[in-house]
């Protein structure tokens, strides 16, 4: 499933790309605020995501997060949180 997602996103550029390796997370692609990308990383190891994708996406006119299997659901909700703390 993720091998599906991250060919989409490379046919179907995202507005930034996400990364975490290892627990750390950096921006693979696009234009995201560093205040953003540490909020990220805070919650990612307050979590236990040691590894995963975030892609935000424009679909209808707003802003989306898509998310890897790495990510569960509880957490997606987070990072979309922080999200919109951060628009």
């Amino acid at each position: 499933m993720d091998l599906l997602k991250l060919l989409f996103h490379r046919l179907n550029p995202p507005l930034f790309t996400i990364r975490v390796r290892n627990g750390s997370v950096s921006l693979a692609g696009g234009s995201a605020t560093p205040a953003f990308i540490r909020d990220c990383g805070e919650l990612a190891s307050a979590s236990g995501i040691t590894k995963g994708w975030i892609w935000a996406t424009r679909r209808h006119g707003a802003v989306s997060l898509d998310f890897s299997s790495g990510i569960g659901g509880k957490d997606r909700q987070r990072f979309r949180n922080i999200a919109g703390l951060h628009r």
